[in-house]
Order: structure tokens, then C-alpha cells, then sequence
């Protein structure tokens, strides 16, 4: 509890201070000072109103109070303090009266939870049309309305949480709330997950936001992870879990064949996917992409583990029809697709694509120049008008057929007719004034090319057949200089065509010159120097070209290949991700053992033995890795009645790197005041937090997480102040009602807290207040206050509580 200032305090009472500066003390961390700024008179009407949530009692009582212009409440006070005053003791009745008529459903939840209203009013509030089934049962469990519960009701609350819970996730009228999370407010329910206060999150039942978050976080179990590739989510959630070092290796192999070509490119990038796997992959795409490759070794890569090798060798020209035909059954689509719109697809496998259940099958089918009449005067009829629009686009389409889909007048089709050799040339003509053929897309080079100058014009698209283009992209057989000209000249989907080749180029052939590698760097794509990065010609100039993107996986991988030369490694102690400092770290021990100064340093400072001097010497080392060691050391902490060990702590507590900070709450000696003066330093505010989320360093919260996890484990009554802001009614929505909860219940809840702020109770649910008359901590004032509550569960509750106490305490004397 903290000590308050008195002499703010006597500023916020007195009748002199002026209004500006009462306005900017409502905002004062110690509850004292906004109590006497709610009292006094002075303080600006806004700012009152406002105050009026945390503090009803003293804004009733305020002297200004009746020189109110409070005709109509509603239009001035904010719903939120409106609501906290109805459900006051001291509430004007003229309000009660007239809000249990026609307020709204905020009012009436004030109104049923205000122990001092009167059995009309709540007669009333039942006629009225906001009232729902929760106002209604509120209402039937009022005191002044049923009477005192002196059985059951233990029975009943057991019954109905479960409930509650379970319909926190869709139910609203079930809970009475009628307001949900969006955005960023979302992250307090990844907040309480990370401090181990809530139950497991169901990740289909949490908000994209925190699903996201979740397969951010570096602290992440596997076990998490794994459940992404169970459910449909989000390509940009899947794409994280595609870079989490922690997901687990079967699922990085299951992401490498995902259909989007970002998380698989993505998977590729993790380095805890082992290089041989990836190797593997590359060379499968080389045999499948490669012209000359043999029939039997495509018929192997058939049968290939990953999805898109089977793809690229459905495409392949020297495929028998046999091995078209077994494809052709293939429960992936994307096969059937590829062998529907192959040159060498007879007319069984085409009559059969015809009527495929996938849409692209059916396109691809359309397009085929092999496909016979019959199949395209079927297609011409097809219920997708894309599958139609291929048709009126095939020049091998029959001219009756061109003429029947004109009479369709779709703009696609129409558009694809325009530009059909087979149709009539004055119809084509006619066609060509209304539909004109757009002119080659420019190419922005310096988005391809890191050597190219920023240009607002651009390159226009070379007028190359674009067949032509795609077979020289995608060929095993196309030099990488031929590859590097094609993408200054080439359409976006042959350039990312072009780009993988490239990659599959650099993994497949060991022998590149360090000098084509360095070239090669000039691609604008993080692929490629991931390729280069693993390639056993490795420069040195390669490592610094690479080492300036910014993605630190890539840093990763160039560690990992076992051609790297000692001055980059070295280099990586200092870098500035933890991830590529502690991977640096383990290669050059490997490397060096105890021949290098560092590893020496890096010894002494992880050794318990090490003099206290020493560690305090190592303690201001320039590399986090060694000071990072010395905060983990348990010896610097054992020894903190030395007055050298005690100005060491206290200053790796304000370490400037963060994880410095973190091996201190990680420390299993840590000195409680350090772990809450880590906490004070990075105190987490939710509502600062959706507020000004732009501005915020979510990477901050990682030490106020760390230290108030920590001390939930050694002091959960002190631990609980920092827990505070996460019970304010303000942050009471359907989404966050499972974590509240687990949190009232939690050892560590705030239970000194809410003793000094008794009437923010009257805004909590009422299966709230029942949980925290149950909470082993619960104090005899706040079980007091909920003796006057509305509710007759909660009542009976408090009541039985406060019989245990006071036998409990009367059995120790």
C-alpha cells in the first residue's frame, strides 16, 4: 500500500488550489489525492463527473453538488459514472425513479445493484423495455424483493458460474454485458496468460489479436503452437508460427508445403528448421522443374512429401499418361489442376476434369488447347462465369461456341472475346472499341532491385510471350545472369517464379563463386539470402551484405553454416537480437573452448565461485551476453549485504538493455524490493495501453510480466497492488469476463485494493463480488460492505464468510 503524499493531499482539499491544477491531480496514482479532488468543490465539472465512477459517495456529497444544472444526468454525467451512482446508497430517488422507467440497460443494471432502492422502483424496472433476462433475474434475487437466502445459495452460485463462463463467449444477455473488445484492449487477456493468473487460452475462442500475439511471442510452449495447424486462422497468424523458434520441427515440415507461398517461404527462413530438410525440399524442385529429368525419377517425386514438388511435376512435359492419369485422382486439387491444363492430358483425363468439383480445375480444363469440343461446349455452360471467360478465351474454342457465350453480354467474357483469333474479325473488331487492351504494367526496379534508383515512371513489361517468359523462369536449366535480366523485364507472378529459381539455383549448386553469390544479392527478397546464406562459398563480403537486413533469422542462418569465418561470430556477441548473441555464443564455444578472451570473461561471470569484485568488474562489461551472466549469477544476489554486491544489483536493475533487467527477475535469489522496483519502472496500464497503443513498447511489458510473475510465486499480497488496473469496471467486457474471474480467485487479487475502493464494487456483476466474498484473503471491511449488498446470494455469501472469520478467529484465541 503506498504511503500517501500529505502534502498533495492538502492540496487536493484545498479551497484555494486552482481548478486547472485539481483537474490534473483527478489523475494522481494515489487514490487519496483524487478522493479529496472528488470533495472539493472547485474541481472542474468534467473532471467530477469523471470522478464520479471511482468515487459516487464523495461526488454526492460534494458541496457543489445541488448548484448542479443536473435536470437532465443523462446528457452530461458519462454512462459509465451514471451507472456507479444509481447504484449507490446515497443515490437522488428522483433519479432511481425516473431511470427504472425509461433508462436505458446501464441504468437498470445500476439501479437493481443499489441495495437501497425501493421494492416500487424495482417493480418499475421489471416494465421496463431495456430490462432482459439477466435485469430480470438481478431484480428476482434483490433483497427488498425476495428477501434474505439463508440456504442454497452456495448451490446456486457453484451452478450458475460455470454458466456464466461458458456464455461469456457468445451469450450477452446471459452476462449482462453488452459491450466486447477490440484491437489492442485484446492484449490484457494475453497479459493474464503470460502471469500464469488464467486458464488455458481456447485459441479459437481468443480474438485474432491475441492469436496473433501468442504466435509472436518467444515465450510460447509448443504445445500452443501445434494447435494452429489444427483450426483455420489467419494467414498472418500462421505466417508468426512459421517463424517461432519454439514450433515444433513436424509442424515447421507441415507449414514448408502450405498452400500460401508466404508461410512456406516463411518456414523455409526458421532456423530450427534444420538445413538438410530444406536442402532436401530444393532439390526435389530442382528434378521437378529440370527438362531433362528422367520419367522414372518424376514418377518417384510423384509420390514426393511435399505438396508443391507434386505440383511442379504435374506440370512437368516429359510426365507418361500413366503417371497423368494416377495424378489426375490426386485429392489435392492444385495436382488436378496442373494436370487439367497439361499439353499431354488425353481425353478420358479431360472429360473427367470437366466436371471436377474445383473451380480452377475446371478453369484450367477450359484453357487446355487439347481439350475436345464436346468438353468446352459442356464448360461453356458452367455455373462459374471465370470457367466460361476461359472458354471465350481457348482460340482452339469452336466458332458456335464463341458466338453462344457472346449472346451471355458479360463484360469477362466479353472482354476475353475481344482477343479470340477464332472469332469473326469485324465482331472482333466491334469488340476491341469497347474492351481496348490495356498497356503493359510499369516495373518499379528499385522494388526488385537494390541497385536500381527510385523511379516514379518505371519500366514498362517487355511485349515477350509470356509462355516464353514462365518456361525460362521456371527451367532448372536458365543461368542465374539470364534469371537477373528476366526480373527487370518480367510481370510479377514470373518474377516470384523467377526468384525461387534462383534459390533452388544457390542451394542446388555448391559450386557458385563467392562473387555470383555477392551479385546475387542485389535481389530485393529475403529468400534469396537465406539461400546465399547457407551456401558453403560464403565471404566474407557476402556475410556483411547480409548482415545489413534487417531480418536477424538470416544472421542465424549464416551462423549455423559451418563455413562462416571466426571474425563474423565474434562480431555476433554483440549483436543486437538476443536470439543471434546467444547462437553466437554456443558456436564459439564449440569453436574456441577456453582459448578466447570472451569465453574466459564469459566463465568467470557465470562461475558462483567467481570474487565479488570480479563480478562487479564484469557487471559493467560492453557485452550484454557477460552482464546478462552475472545478473543470472545466484552469488551476486547471496551476497547482497555487501555494500560493492548491493550497488552492483542495483545497478544491473537499470541495466539500459532489457534482458539484463529479466535475467535479474529470473534470478532465483532476486530481493523482493528489486523485483518491484522492476516492476514500478515498467508498469503495465491497460487503459494507457488501448489509448495510446501507437506510442507504446509492447516489449517493455516483458519486465513487468517477468517481475510480477516472480513475485506472484514468493509475495502474492504484494504482487497483487500491480494487479489492480486489470479489475477496473472499465475493462469488464464479454471477452474478458473467464480471465476477471480467474483472476478474482487468483492468491495474488488485489484484495487490499478493493478495501480502499469499496464502492467500485457496486459496479462489478454480481458473480463477481459472490467470487471475491469467497477469496481466502477477503478482508472483514469488504465482507462489511457486501452484508448491504442487493443481491441475496452475495449477501448470504458475505454473511457465512464473516461467521468462519470470526469463529476462525474466536478458535485462535
Amino acid at each position: 500500500m503506498q504511503i500517501s503524499d500529505q502534502s498533495e493531499i492538502a492540496v487536493a482539499k484545498s479551497l484555494n488550489t486552482a481548478p486547472e491544477l485539481l483537474a490534473e491531480l483527478a489523475r494522481h496514482k494515489d487514490i487519496k489525492v483524487r478522493q479529496a479532488v472528488a470533495r472539493n468543490p472547485h474541481t472542474p465539472t468534467y473532471t467530477l463527473f469523471l470522478l464520479a465512477e471511482e468515487f459516487p459517495q464523495d461526488f454526492l456529497h460534494n458541496p457543489i453538488f445541488p448548484t448542479l444544472d443536473l435536470e437532465n444526468p443523462e446528457s452530461v454525467i458519462p454512462g459509465s459514472s451514471l451507472q456507479t451512482i444509481l447504484a449507490c446508497d446515497d443515490a437522488p430517488q428522483e433519479w432511481l425513479h425516473r431511470f427504472a422507467i425509461s433508462g436505458y440497460h446501464y441504468h437498470l443494471v445500476g439501479i437493481v445493484q443499489n441495495p437501497q432502492v425501493s421494492k416500487q422502483v424495482l417493480e418499475l424496472a421489471v416494465e421496463n423495455p431495456s430490462g432482459d433476462a439477466f435485469i430480470h433475474e438481478l431484480i428476482k434475487m434483490h433483497v427488498n424483493i425476495a428477501g434474505e437466502m439463508d440456504s442454497c445459495w452456495q448451490e446456486y452460485a457453484e451452478n450458475k458460474l460455470p454458466q456464466i463462463i461458458a456464455a461469456s463467449f457468445s451469450d450477452f444477455a446471459a452476462v449482462g454485458c453488452y459491450s466486447r473488445n477490440h484491437s489492442q484492449g485484446h492484449y490484457y487477456q494475453f497479459i493474464l496468460w503470460q502471469l500464469g493468473i488464467t486458464p488455458d487460452l481456447q485459441l479459437k475462442q481468443t480474438s485474432e489479436y491475441v492469436q496473433t500475439a501468442i504466435a509472436k511471442s518467444s515465450e510460447t510452449p509448443p504445445a500452443y503452437l501445434r494447435q494452429f495447424l489444427n483450426t483455420k486462422f489467419k494467414i498472418t497468424t500462421l505466417i508468426e508460427v512459421a517463424k517461432n523458434k519454439n514450433t515444433p520441427l513436424e509442424c515447421l515440415i507441415e507449414l514448408a508445403d502450405h498452400r500460401s507461398r508466404l508461410i512456406r517461404e516463411a518456414t523455409m527462413l526458421n532456423p530450427s528448421l534444420p538445413r538438410s530438410i530444406v536442402n532436401d525440399f530444393f532439390q526435389e524442385r530442382f528434378l521437378a522443374t529440370h527438362p531433362h529429368t528422367q520419367v522414372e525419377k518424376l514418377r518417384e517425386l510423384c509420390q514426393s512429401k511435399w505438396s508443391f514438388i507434386r505440383w511442379q511435376v504435374a506440370k512437368h512435359p516429359n510426365l507418361e499418361l500413366s503417371d497423368l492419369k494416377t495424378l489426375a485422382q490426386s485429392s489435392d486439387w492444385r495436382v488436378r489442376e496442373c494436370v487439367a491444363g497439361h499439353p499431354g492430358a488425353d481425353l478420358d483425363i479431360l472429360q473427367k476434369l470437366t466436371q471436377d468439383k474445383s473451380v480452377r480445375v475446371r478453369q484450367a480444363v477450359a484453357l487446355n488447347s487439347q481439350t475436345p469440343p464436346e468438353c468446352l461446349e459442356r464448360l461453356s455452360g458452367d455455373r462459374n462465369i471465370s470457367v466460361q471467360a476461359n472458354v471465350a478465351k481457348n482460340p482452339h474454342t469452336p466458332l458456335d461456341i464463341l458466338l453462344l457465350l457472346y449472346q451471355n453480354q458479360d463484360r469477362r467474357i466479353l472482354q476475353k472475346l475481344a482477343y479470340n483469333p477464332g472469332l469473326p474479325q469485324e465482331l472482333q473488331q466491334q469488340l476491341q472499341l469497347h474492351f481496348p487492351q490495356t498497356k503493359p504494367h510499369n516495373i518499379y526496379l528499385h522494388w526488385r532491385l537494390f541497385s536500381e534508383p527510385y523511379s516514379y515512371e518505371g519500366t514498362q513489361i517487355e511485349e515477350i510471350h509470356q509462355q516464353e517468359q514462365h518456361a525460362l523462369a521456371t527451367s532448372a536449366m536458365t543461368p542465374i545472369p539470364q534469371l537477373l535480366e528476366i526480373l527487370r523485364i518480367t510481370p510479377v507472378d514470373i518474377y516470384w517464379e523467377a526468384v525461387r529459381n534462383i534459390c533452388q539455383q544457390v542451394v542446388c549448386n555448391p559450386e557458385l563463386s563467392s562473387e555470383i553469390l555477392l551479385e546475387i544479392l542485389d535481389i530485393r527478397s529475403v529468400d534469396v539470402y537465406a539461400a546465399v546464406a547457407s551456401h558453403p562459398h560464403i565471404s566474407d563480403a557476402v556475410c556483411e551484405r547480409i548482415a545489413k537486413f534487417k531480418e536477424y533469422r538470416l544472421r542465424l542462418l549464416m551462423l549455423q553454416n559451418p563455413n562462416i569465418s571466426p571474425a563474423f561470430i565474434e562480431k555476433s556477441l554483440y549483436d543486437k537480437r538476443a536470439e543471434v548473441r546467444q547462437y553466437a555464443l554456443k558456436i564459439y564455444q564449440e569453436k574456441f573452448a577456453n582459448t578466447s578472451n570472451f569465453i574466459l570473461q564469459y566463465n568467470e561471470a557465470i562461475d558462483e565461485n567467481t570474487p565479488l569484485p570480479k563480478l562487479a568488474e564484469l557487471a559493467n562489461h560492453k557485452s550484454v551476453l557477460i552482464r546478462e551472466a552475472v545478473a543470472k549469477n545466484p552469488r551476486i544476489i547471496e551476497a547482497y549485504s555487501s555494500p560493492k554486491s548491493k550497488s552492483c544489483l542495483e545497478k544491473l536493475a537499470q541495466d539500459k538493455n532489457q534482458l539484463v533487467q529479466l535475467a535479474i527477475t529470473n534470478n532465483i535469489n532476486a530481493p523482493i524490493h528489486i523485483l518491484e522496483k522492476l516492476a514500478n519502472n515498467h508498469q503495465y496500464d491497460h487503459y494507457e495501453y488501448i489509448v495510446y497503443s501507437r506510442g507504446h513498447k509492447r516489449k517493455e511489458h516483458k519486465v513487468f510480466i517477468a517481475a510480477v510473475k516472480r513475485l506472484i510465486q514468493i509475495a502474492p499480497t504484494i504482487a497483487s497492488k500491480y494487479l489492480a488496473n486489470f479489475i477496473e469496471p472499465r475493462f469488464y467486457s464479454l471477452d474478458t469476463i473467464p480471465f476477471r474471474l480467474a483472476l478474482l480467485q487468483h492468491p495474488a487479487a488485489p484484495i487490499e485494493y478493493l478495501a480502499q475502493n469499496l464502492q467500485k464494487l457496486r459496479s462489478f456483476p454480481w458473480y463477481e463480488r459472490y467470487v471475491i466474498s469467497q477469496h481466502p484473503q477477503i478482508t472483514t471491511e469488504i465482507l462489511q460492505f457486501l452484508l448491504q449488498d442487493a443481491n441475496r446470494v452475495v449477501r448470504a455469501a458475505a454473511k457465512a464468510r464473516l461467521n468462519q472469520k470470526l469463529q476462525q478467529h474466536v478458535k485462535i484465541k
